[in-house]
């Protein structure tokens, strides 16, 4: 949900219970016939040299607008459709994730929206991204009730699936993907962000309606529309193309009355298979996706904001696909009526994006832990941050689903809310808020994704200038603007980094065309504050030797030539001191 995005805080267990089946590769997915930059870089010996070149204004004028692989400092500020954050323009990030965020009915209208000052971002060399829900709706967004059951996910005994977990005063329920009218409705918005400005387009929570909910315990009772069930005919018929009504009835247990029919429109639901029929029929149609189901396989469990890139069942193929499809024309309208290209994102990781943003929250799918709340993205302990804990192995975890599901693009981190992970955050004293920053944000810098620097919300919590945050942001992302080149595109090296001592996480990041390295230590040596490291050693093996090894940080000024040796590409350095982050830069 646009700032409300990710799994709340009240999310049951029963959530990660839900199986995700693995999505084809994003080149796979079709595209539906007849659908309708750049920031100066330095090179690494240049920032090593302290000769970093500065980034130029932009205007709204601008035509060719920035590229997602030349962004280094993200910022996460949403505001409602008329409002802006002055924090943004004291930060000046690339990029906010999601500058504005179109809810409910405010933002159908261009009359809504404050699109002046995309001018100011444009001003001050920042891009600004336009946003809103592509699923959470509530009656009144609609002329009818009518309408407003036609747009909801249903049951498999096709009744609208109530959200009343999320607590709002309306009864809210998910927006359905499949209903080609729906995604009109969210074209139709986004094609008015467009025309007032905006560089890019994201859209929160693009597959979150397929959990049933707390009516059903989140075992995953939603999406059984008419318009999916006919969509799954197509699916079978298209896999499955040569069974013979012997073959339905043995492999899937169908009965003469309700066999999939290649000879029969697939929406045809009177005389083509029906599965919600055939649910109810085998007394499956509470829990669909039960085990005893042989089609559930083949339906396949969503996992919201992921689209896993092996993924081959029912319903994260054709949602690739829809999804696709609003990405395609989304880009054309903005081709056509500006002449540009729009960079598009959304929450989580999703292909044919140019940047995915990943909420951080509980529940989610991305580490498997005895609670079942996921990776712990924002440790804490006893309402102090841990910073004793990496999350070295979670941050390349998510690098590496991002390049399997949309490929080469940036990958950034932001903290969702309103959740668990956020209240902690919050709640921590000033001083290990920076420390989080100063760990866990180089840290995802250290393992080649972004952390977006958290500015403001949409649900009243203190801004960053009111926690006392906002001064710190403007002087600690300067060092990652001074020496933006070091952290473009860049890969995990695979040659493993050797510490003489313990609790300090080391990675060495390959750049993907001119192959230069740089070597990231960040300290976990933590105690409600951070203990320094001194008088140690780092090794790692080369294809061959660097000429000079540079030591920077933002933790000092300037750079440093540390001790260091090389034979036949074995490369050690002597670390005098590490306090929370340093970067060897081996030119």
């Amino acid at each position: 949900m646009p700032h409300r995005s990710g799994a709340p805080n009240w999310f049951p267990l029963a959530i990660v219970l839900l199986l995700a089946f693995p999505a084809p590769p994003a080149s796979a997915a079709p595209t539906a016939p007849g659908m309708k930059d750049d920031r100066t870089g330095a090179r690494a010996d240049q920032v090593a040299a302290g000769h970093v070149p500065q980034v130029r204004n932009r205007t709204a004028a601008t035509v060719d607008r920035p590229r997602a692989t030349d962004f280094t400092v993200f910022g996460f500020s949403q505001s409602d459709v008329d409002q802006e954050d002055p924090q943004v323009y004291e930060l000046v990030p690339d990029v906010t994730i999601r500058a504005i965020g179109k809810w409910s009915t405010n933002g159908d209208e261009a009359a809504d929206y404050d699109f002046a000052q995309i001018r100011r971002y444009h001003d001050r060399g920042i891009t600004f991204m336009g946003s809103g829900t592509a699923s959470v709706i509530f009656p009144h967004d609609f002329p009818s009730t009518e309408i407003f059951d036609d747009m909801s996910t249903r049951d498999a005994d096709n009744s609208p699936v109530p959200h009343d977990e999320f607590g709002f005063p309306d009864p809210a329920r998910r927006g359905n993907m499949f209903n080609p009218r729906y995604r009109e409705y969210l074209l139709d918005w986004a094609k008015i962000q467009i025309d007032g400005g905006v560089d890019g387009i994201n859209l929160d929570e693009v597959n979150a309606g397929f959990s049933g909910g707390q009516k059903y315990g989140f075992n995953g009772n939603e999406g059984f529309d008419d318009y999916a069930i006919a969509d799954f005919n197509r699916y079978l018929l298209t896999k499955y193309p040569d069974f013979t009504a012997a073959d339905w009835k043995s492999r899937f247990g169908m009965t003469d009355d309700n066999l999939v029919r290649s000879d029969v429109p697939a929406d045809d639901l009177a005389r083509n298979f029906h599965y919600r029929r055939y649910l109810r029929t085998n007394g499956w149609n509470l829990d669909p996706l039960t085990s005893g189901n042989p089609l559930a396989a083949e339906w396949g469990r969503v996992t919201a904001n992921r689209m896993y890139a092996d993924d081959t069942s029912f319903t994260v193929s054709y949602l690739r696909r829809y999804w696709r499809e609003m990405v395609d024309e989304l880009r054309a309208y903005a081709r056509s009526t500006a002449g540009r290209h729009l960079l598009i994102s959304s929450n989580g990781l999703l292909p044919y994006v140019d940047f995915n943003s990943v909420g951080m929250y509980p529940w989610n799918p991305d580490e498997q832990t005895p609670d079942f709340r996921g990776a712990d993205y924002v440790p804490v302990r006893d309402g102090h941050l841990n910073g004793a804990k990496s999350l070295q192995a979670n941050y390349r975890y998510l690098k590496e689903q991002s390049r399997r599901i949309a490929g080469d693009v940036p990958v950034a981190v932001f903290i969702d809310w309103p959740n668990d992970m956020m209240t902690n955050y919050l709640n921590l004293p000033l001083a290990e808020k920076k420390d989080y920053w100063q760990i866990f944000g180089a840290e995802a810098y250290a393992n080649g994704i972004f952390p977006a620097f958290h500015l403001k919300d949409t649900i009243g919590s203190p801004t960053a200038e009111q926690s006392g945050m906002l001064g710190f942001f403007r002087t600690y992302s300067q060092f990652y603007k001074e020496h933006r080149s070091l952290y473009r595109n860049n890969d995990h090296g695979t040659q493993a980094v050797r510490v003489g001592t313990g609790n300090v996480a080391a990675s060495l990041l390959v750049q993907r065309g001119s192959g230069a390295r740089t070597l990231h230590l960040v300290n976990h040596n933590y105690d409600l504050a951070i203990v320094p490291q001194t008088g140690f050693g780092v090794e790692v093996d080369l294809p061959s030797c660097p000429r000079r090894v540079i030591k920077i940080s933002p933790d000092f000024a300037g750079s440093e030539v540390p001790a260091s040796s090389c034979r036949q590409g074995r490369l050690r350095v002597t670390i005098d001191r590490l306090d929370y982050y340093n970067i060897l830069v081996l030119t």
